[in-house]
């Protein structure tokens, strides 16, 4: 049974986000890691939530999320960060103009490790990169994505609607599920 974990962020809201997901007392806690670059959200989680506990020796969360463009063949992946941070979501719309295949994922890797070992749990959401910047709430590229069977973009969602139905939701169903948490 997990009763807290740190949370390798500098983001004070995502680790909230997991405190609430989880129903368990979740710090945040920065810190530099080797991250390496692949698409693969999974294999970046690996490595890092396997660096972060050989640093911190106490149960460690690290995530990571992709956001993969079916028509870019799963790019930006794992390296959206990167993406964010040279054009933004307004030039990932920039790029996507053109295309006439809209289809995305976002998939959350979730790893947790402690005196026990690594595990990964992950989630994925399916759904289209809007063709403009929508919303005000969440995160990263929340107003560039809308999840499939919708018409809202994750940042036009009240906090507990996308907290329903999110990636990251997914991942930590995932992780409760193997450590029988009840949390929300």
């Amino acid at each position: 049974m997990i009763e807290r974990a740190s949370l390798i962020t500098g983001n004070e809201g995502k680790a909230a986000e997991y405190a609430t997901l989880l129903g368990i007392d979740v710090r945040a806690v920065k810190e530099d890691l080797i991250e390496i670059q692949s698409l693969d959200v999974v294999a970046v989680v690996e490595r890092k939530v396997a660096d972060a506990y050989a640093k911190l020796g106490v149960p460690v969360l690290v995530d990571d999320t992709g956001l993969a463009v079916n028509a870019w063949n799963g790019l930006p992946g794992a390296l959206v960060a990167w993406f964010l941070g040279s054009v933004g979501t307004q030039g990932i719309l920039d790029m996507a103009a053109g295309l006439t295949d809209r289809a995305a994922t976002v998939t959350t890797a979730l790893g947790y490790a402690d005196a026990n070992g690594i595990r990964i749990f992950t989630g994925t959401v399916q759904g289209t990169l809007a063709t403009e910047r929508r919303g005000t709430n969440g995160f990263s590229y929340d107003e560039i994505f809308v999840p499939a069977g919708g018409d809202l973009t994750f940042a036009e969602m009240p906090t507990e609607q996308k907290n329903l139905v999110s990636h990251r939701r997914l991942a930590v169903d995932a992780l409760r599920a193997e450590f029988g948490l009840t949390g929300s």
